[in-house]
């Protein structure tokens, strides 16, 4: 969402992070990944297609999946249709804040409030039960179920984040590690120097502020990480990316995929199917194909995907109106853990193993 009002004072802060899994760790085998998904779904399209990965993905434990930013309520119905649909009814979901740090909690005005996708579920009908509990609390009651199992996949705006970090900063702690997809969105190898900030980065700079002072291991992949991840070679995505600074344009799933996922006919392919014609009907800027930048966290904790590098990341958190600025310093030594784009021949593989789970039956159908 574009429409914030931040006045603070203009901080510097850097980002530490205690020691994570080296770079190509998998998971053991029939050993599930506990993650909660924190998510801005029903706006960019990415969000709902790598969400419905995750609960078609024998891999992952979704515990809870959680809204942010904006109409919270519009996107947790969306969200609680997806679990329907895929057999998952049980995943608690929880609706979080509406505003970025520090604003008050206030409801929003008339209308979907940048969700595109809210006419897969207008009404409650029908519709599993949405969590009773704040995003926050549900996030900080799991983390002391599972001490130091859970990942926290961030794909939206940090205020969710920001805020279990103030009032729950002892049950936070007990999280495995926050990975974000997002921070900056600059393609090629990532060198020192200043770096363009993304979009969930931009919407709350002061949550995101509160987590890299936090103790909480941090992982950052950026937008760019799965640009590789999708359709198109190296050679057109390389082409596109020279006159396009939007990574969102240059990859993702080709239009004769989306005809594969609508001619598939199962009920989850269906539901994904409008969910992709909502997303181009009514986001302005939504390219040919539904990209996938959120799948770079899964990615991450999928273990083996993708390389990363220590280093130190800087920011300001500016007065409203004024774009944040990021500078990235590659340091061995550094405490943050930051992801490399993932190559193209490992991006074939992974969009491939992405476009099965979609196109396969419920796991959820399997089991019974």
């Amino acid at each position: 969402m574009k429409y914030r009002r931040l006045a603070v004072c203009c901080l510097v802060l850097s980002l530490g992070l205690t020691s994570l899994a080296k770079p190509g760790y998998c998971q053991t085998v029939g050993e599930k990944i506990r993650v909660i998904i924190d998510t801005d779904i029903a706006e960019d399209i990415d969000d709902l297609l790598v969400t419905a990965f995750a609960l078609n993905s024998q891999e992952f434990e979704v515990l809870a999946i959680t809204t942010v930013d904006g109409n919270v309520e519009a996107r947790s119905r969306v969200t609680r249709q997806l679990t329907k649909t895929f057999g998952r009814p049980e995943v608690p979901v929880a609706s979080g804040y509406v505003w970025s740090m520090p604003l008050a909690d206030t409801p929003i005005p008339e209308g979907m409030y940048g969700v595109t996708q809210g006419e897969l579920a207008t009404t409650e009908e029908g519709l599993p039960p949405a969590s009773l509990l704040k995003a926050d609390e549900l996030i900080a009651r799991l983390a002391e179920k599972y001490p130091g199992e859970i990942y926290l996949l961030v794909l939206g705006s940090y205020a969710n984040i920001g805020q279990l970090l103030v009032r729950y900063p002892e049950s936070a702690a007990k999280l495995k590690a926050i990975v974000t997809s997002g921070v900056f969105m600059n393609p090629g190898p990532l060198t020192s120097g200043e770096k363009t900030p993304d979009w969930n980065f931009r919407y709350d700079p002061l949550a995101a502020a509160v987590i890299m002072r936090s103790q909480i291991p941090w992982v950052i992949t950026p937008s760019t990480t799965t640009r590789y991840v999708g359709g198109k070679s190296k050679e057109e995505v390389d082409r596109l990316i020279r006159t396009d600074s939007n990574p969102h344009h240059v990859s993702g799933v080709p239009l004769e995929d989306v005809d594969r996922i609508r001619a598939t006919g199962l009920a989850t392919t269906e539901l994904l199917t409008k969910a992709i014609d909502l997303w181009k009907k009514n986001k302005p800027d939504a390219s040919d194909h539904p990209h996938l930048a959120d799948l770079s966290a899964f990615a991450y904790v999928l273990g083996g995907w993708m390389t990363t590098f220590r280093g130190n990341v800087y920011f300001t958190v500016p007065p409203s109106g004024v774009l944040p600025g990021v500078r990235l310093e590659v340091d061995p030594e550094g405490r943050a853990l930051i992801a490399n784009e993932i190559s193209p021949e490992l991006g074939s593989k992974l969009y491939k193993l992405f476009l099965d789970r979609l196109l396969s039956p419920p796991i959820a159908e399997n089991k019974q």
